[in-house]
C-alpha cells in the first residue's frame, strides 16, 4: 500500500469529522450573516431612494430658486428704475418750481427798483427845478406868479360858489 493512502484517508475523515462538527454552526452562522448583509443591503437601498428624492427635492428647489432669483432681480430693475424715473420727475418739477420762483423774485426786485428808481429821478428833478428857479427867478416874476396864483384861486372860487 502507498504511504499516502492512510494520509488521505485520515485527512478524508479528519473534514467528514469537521464537517459534521461545524456544519449546523456554520450554517448558523452564515444565514445569519446572509440575513445581515441582506438587511444592510436593503436600508442602502432605502436610504439610497431616500438621498435620491431628496436630491431631486433640492434640484427642484434649486430651479425653483434659480426662477426666483431671476424673478427678484427683474423686479428689482423694474422697481429702480421707476424710481429713477420719479427722481428724475421730482427733480424736473423742482427745476421747474424753482425757475418760477427766480422769475417772480426777479421780477419783484425789479419793481422794487424801478420804484426807487422813480422817487430818486423825481427827487432829483424836484431837486435840480427846485435849483433853478431859485438860480434863474427875480423878484419881479415871483410877484408875477404869485398874482396869477391868486387870479387862479379866485376864478376857481367863483365857480364854486355858482355851482
Amino acid at each position: 500500500m502507498h504511504p499516502a493512502i492512510p494520509k488521505a484517508v485520515n485527512l478524508a475523515l479528519f473534514v467528514t469529522l469537521l464537517w459534521l462538527a461545524v456544519r449546523k454552526p456554520a450554517r448558523e452562522f452564515f444565514s445569519t450573516r446572509f440575513a445581515m448583509v441582506r438587511e444592510t443591503l436593503q436600508r442602502a437601498a432605502k436610504e439610497k431612494e431616500a438621498a435620491a428624492a431628496k436630491m431631486a427635492e433640492l434640484d427642484l428647489r434649486l430651479s425653483r430658486l434659480d426662477t426666483e432669483i431671476a424673478g427678484i432681480r427683474e423686479q428689482a430693475g423694474k422697481e429702480a428704475d421707476a424710481e429713477r424715473e420719479r427722481l428724475q420727475n421730482e427733480a424736473r418739477r423742482d427745476v421747474e418750481k424753482i425757475g418760477v420762483m427766480a422769475k417772480r423774485d426777479i421780477e419783484a426786485a425789479k419793481q422794487i427798483a424801478m420804484a426807487d428808481l422813480r422817487d430818486f429821478a423825481a427827487a432829483k428833478a424836484v431837486d435840480l427845478a427846485e435849483q433853478m428857479i431859485r438860480r434863474e427867478m427875480k423878484p419881479e416874476d415871483d410877484m408875477k406868479l404869485l398874482q396869477r396864483m391868486t387870479e387862479q384861486m379866485n376864478k376857481a372860487e367863483q365857480m364854486n360858489k355858482t355851482r
